[in-house]
This record gives structure tokens, sequence and C-alpha cells, in this order.
């Protein structure tokens, strides 16, 4: 059952206003994009697309109808380019049901005054090594992140918590053995996903992960890299959010990360067949053939404009 809350109607009104978005501005945006569909070869047919997530890019580009066109045949055909980041759609089945055991995947249910969306991703206390697998947990935030546009409602964009404090000095290691999925996967939330990145909060890191943290900023353009923020501990964070956004064991009023979490799990296997067909979106018969091989090279996302 979904449980993402949505904004109030103040909030609602704002963050439209915000995005520069009109009266019927949204239908037509959809409207157009149904259209790109109809029209493409490679591209799913209108009806199979879900109107909510089509919403979802109008917004999350800003109204910006070509941007949302670029980032929505992104997201399909990165389907067939990226093929092994989309195979698995079970967080309770190989070979993903390993990885909650090391990190908490959590995006929490109410949203900041800002109407911001914030997604918890903590690494868990005492997790065995053969679960902290960097490409299955690669693949698992993906999927949840599908799982959330699934019931995601209008926001004013995203803020990340990574909460770091348990990281091992092995991890360094199994970061760079994965950095070709890292770097996709950063890559493509970028390029394909109807996302507007506020804030990324890093809590409790240890110096032996200063590495892996300067690879994924190396990963980003400028003005994300300006978006991060590092804490030394939890409580801090209640000087950037308020405390009903937060798990009660920050000194928020929120259920705690572990029970969140397990709700995305258990949402991920209510929504299988709808994931399972997320991942057949492009037409491998047909691909598009784009100036800049975004699928496989770092250059052509740093010359993303990120919001």
């Amino acid at each position: 059952m979904a449980f993402l809350e949505g904004p109030s109607p103040k909030q609602a009104e704002i963050i439209k206003q915000e995005l520069g978005e009109g009266s019927g501005d949204l239908e037509r945006g959809v409207r157009d994009l149904r259209s790109m569909c109809a029209a493409s070869p490679y591209l799913p047919q209108p009806e199979v697309v879900d109107k909510n997530i089509l919403e979802l890019f109008i917004r999350g580009c800003r109204m910006d109808q070509e941007r949302a066109r670029s980032k929505f045949e992104a997201f399909c055909v990165a389907r067939a380019r990226c093929r092994d980041l989309y195979e698995h759609r079970s967080l309770s089945e190989p070979p993903l049901n390993d990885v909650l055991q090391f990190l908490d995947i959590a995006p929490l249910p109410k949203l900041t005054d800002e109407g911001l969306r914030v997604t918890i991703f903590r690494v868990r206390a005492n997790y065995a090594e053969s679960s902290a697998d960097i490409a299955a947990a690669v693949r698992a935030i993906l999927l949840v992140s599908d799982a959330r546009m699934h019931d995601e409602t209008l926001i004013s964009g995203d803020v990340f918590i990574w909460e770091t404090s348990n990281v091992r000095a092995s991890l360094a290691a199994r970061m760079a053995a994965a950095a070709n999925s890292v770097r996709r996967a950063i890559h493509l939330a970028h390029a394909a996903y109807p996302q507007r990145m506020r804030r990324i909060h890093v809590v409790g890191a240890p110096p032996l992960i200063a590495s892996s943290l300067n690879f994924i900023r190396s990963c980003v353009n400028e003005k994300i890299r300006r978006r991060y923020y590092l804490h030394q501990k939890v409580e801090d964070l209640l000087e950037h959010f308020p405390s009903r956004v937060l798990p009660a064991e920050w000194g928020g009023e929120e259920e705690s990360v572990e029970v969140i979490a397990k709700k995305w799990k258990r949402r991920v296997d209510e929504l299988r067949d709808y994931l399972r067909d997320l991942s057949e979106l492009s037409n491998l018969a047909e691909k598009p053939q784009f100036d800049t091989d975004i699928y496989g090279t770092v250059g052509a996302f740093r010359k993303l404009d990120i919001d």
C-alpha cells in the first residue's frame, strides 16, 4: 500500500508557482509525451505508460517540454542499454535479497516545509561482508526509485541523506570494483530520471571512505557538488529538517529507518508486475542514435544542466 504523503494545498500552490506550472500545462505536457511515444519505434506505446510517471517528468523538468522529452526518452532507452541495472525486480529474491542487510533504503513519508522528498540511505550496523555488494546495492536503489515513481506526488525536489558511520575499510575496495555500475547509475539519475536534486547530506563519514566520496562527487557537475553537506552526527540534521519528517532514532517523530525500509521492501513486492513491465519499456529491435552516448561516457553527463 502506498504511504507517501503529498503537499498541503498551500504547499502545492507554492510548488506549482516555483515550477512555472500554469493552467492546462500539465495536460498538454502529458499529451506531448504520449505523442512522442506514438511516433517512435523504440519507445513504449502511449497507453502503456502510467500518467503519473509522465507528470513527474514534466514537473521534474520544470515544465520544459524539450527537456522532459529528452529525459523520458533516456529513461526508456536505459532499460535496454543498461539492462544489467534493471534486470532484477525483487528485493525478496536473489541476487538483491541480501542488500537490505547492508543498506537501508527509505524514502520518507512526509515532505519538508519546502515540499522536498527526503530519502535515507543508511549503512547498517554489523552487516555481513557478503551482503556489502555495491553493484547489487545500486540495482536495489534504482528499483526502489522506480517503485517510488509509481507512488510519488507533487514535490519541489529531492534530498538524499547518506548515513555512513558504520562503513568499514573494506568498502572502499568494493566501491572501486563496482565503479562502472556506480558511475552509470549516478549519471542515469541525472540524465534519465525526473529528479531535482536540492541537497545531499552525508553523516558520520569516516576518513577511510574519503576516496569513495571523492569518486562519487567526481561523477556529478559543479552545481551538485556545491550541494553536499557533511555532518558528524545525525542530530545535526535537525538544523536542516523539521523533526516531524525525520525518523525517531534521529530525534524525529517519524517511524524508524528500519521500519520504513521494510515498508518499501513490501511495496516493491506489491508492484512487482508493474516494475517488471517498466524494465521493458524500450524496444530492443529499434535503437535510437544519440549524438553522445550517455550510457557509457562520463563527459556527456557533465554537460547536463542540473536544477
